[in-house]
């Protein structure tokens, strides 16, 4: 475990489930595509509950080991001793399994799962946004990080609570992800950007790859991401400044 100033990094555990489908509830809807995939989840709120927390179920689950959540707890603001998870990471560590099994190792879909227990009926989303979100992340990430093969670390989640924005939390579980890349060798690590988190990124190191449109064929709504990524050449040169 790390330590930053009155708050500590560590793994997420399967007992986290519910503290950190809280930090998602509370914390996504700041960012835009959070409407565009679940705009009726104030209708429904036992869906959006329920298969947010099934998501997390998978990826906390130790046998999905393609995955890895980090989390950072802190005291809470409103008083008390005990800590509080503030943050919270998902990454795709599947370079682990590609290096075991071969580059053609197919890795796990926690996405998959939960759609085949009920989510490709829930209620709170817009199922044409929600799959047009999943394949033109899945696309783009073929596009333009796929080229590179298994040595890269995918970052798939960020978030931290409203109340605890604002204190270094994100740029810790950034920061995990390229000691991670340093430490294994790997080429880089490699994000999807909403327009909240660009910025962040793009302090730390993270250079522009392309900007990637999502929509609905026929609609004038759309969605704009942004494929990033961190090298190990630029993190190299970050750790001797």
């Amino acid at each position: 475990m790390l330590t930053t100033t009155a708050a500590m990094i560590r793994p997420g555990l399967p007992s986290d489930v519910d503290a950190i489908t809280n930090v998602i509830i509370k914390t996504m809807p700041l960012d835009p595509q959070w409407d565009y995939r679940f705009p009726l989840r104030k209708q429904f709120p036992e869906d959006h509950f329920k298969y947010t927390r099934m998501l997390f179920e998978y990826f906390l689950d130790p046998s999905y080991d393609d995955w890895t959540v980090m989390v950072v707890e802190q005291a809470d603001p409103a008083g008390g001793e005990k800590l509080k998870i503030a943050s919270i990471s998902v990454w795709d560590v599947s370079y682990l399994n590609k290096r075991k099994h071969g580059p053609e190792y197919i890795p796990q879909d926690p996405n998959r799962e939960v759609d085949r227990r009920g989510g490709s009926t829930r209620r709170d989303a817009n199922q044409l946004h929600f799959t047009a979100f999943a394949d033109g992340q899945a696309k783009a990430y073929n596009k333009y990080f796929g080229g590179i093969g298994p040595e890269q670390l995918h970052l798939q989640i960020l978030a931290t609570l409203p109340d605890f924005q604002r204190r270094g939390h994100a740029t810790t579980l950034c920061k995990w992800g390229m000691d991670v890349i340093r430490r294994e060798s790997l080429k880089d690590v490699s994000v999807m950007a909403s327009p909240m988190g660009y910025r962040l990124y793009a302090r730390l190191g993270f250079g522009h790859v392309a900007t990637v449109i999502i929509q609905v064929p026929g609609e004038e709504e759309k969605l704009t991401l942004q494929a990033m990524k961190h090298d190990s050449v630029t993190d190299a040169k970050l750790a001797n400044l």
